[in-house]
């Protein structure tokens, strides 16, 4: 069995038998905030972004789920979806109906135990995202972002594109841009894919 298959069969344990396996264009929206949740969804392959469109028309990125991460869990406790879902890339989500996820949660202790070890999992990346985003500099930010990947084991953003790296930090893109030029021009960051830090930032970049 390979990683894949073991990680899809770990999911199906946990929340049962997908009804419908749902394939997503790029662009392509999953949901959106204010819909009846009727399903928890699983990433089969791709990107999956949740989002929330802010009153003064900027986005606010909320997580990005990648292939076998969960999205939309809270379909399981609430009536509604509280954010859009939107493909960052061609996806395929596993569709799990919310009504026998919450059934088998019920009757089963250990299915339960390891749907809450993910969410803490996700939870741990959420409040740590929050503290990168609430920080002013962009370099700062970058870095901690890494830094955050590392210690929470979440995946690295090897083939997202930039722009999506920097909804997802709070900046705009050329903010990022022109953040990662200096970076790597002080050589401080490798434009690997993934990135990765290669360097101590001794003296701090002011890119207000």
């Amino acid at each position: 069995m390979t990683l894949a298959e073991s990680s899809v069969s770990s999911l199906i344990e946990i929340l049962g038998p997908p009804s419908a396996r749902r394939r997503l264009a790029r662009g392509e929206t999953l949901f959106l905030r204010g819909q009846v949740a009727t399903h928890v969804f699983a990433v089969d392959v791709g990107r999956v972004r949740l989002r929330r469109c802010l009153a003064d028309g900027r986005t606010l990125t909320l997580a990005v789920a990648g292939p076998q991460e969960t999205l939309a869990e809270a379909a399981l406790f609430a009536e509604a979806y509280h954010c859009d879902a939107v493909a960052e890339v061609a996806s395929a989500v596993w569709m799990h109906p919310a009504d026998t996820a919450r059934a088998r949660l019920r009757a089963d202790p250990v299915a339960t135990e390891r749907f809450l070890g993910r969410l803490a999992a996700q939870l741990r990346h959420a409040r740590g995202l929050a503290e990168v985003r609430a920080m002013r500099r962009a370099a700062d930010r970058l870095f901690a972002y890494l830094d955050l990947l590392e210690v929470t084991g979440s995946k690295s953003p090897r083939d997202r594109p930039l722009t999506a790296l920097a909804a997802e930090l709070g900046l705009a893109p050329e903010t990022l841009y022109r953040t990662l030029r200096r970076l790597r021009s002080s050589g401080q960051i490798a434009m690997d894919r993934p990135l990765r830090r290669v360097g101590i930032d001794t003296e701090p970049i002011d890119d207000s």
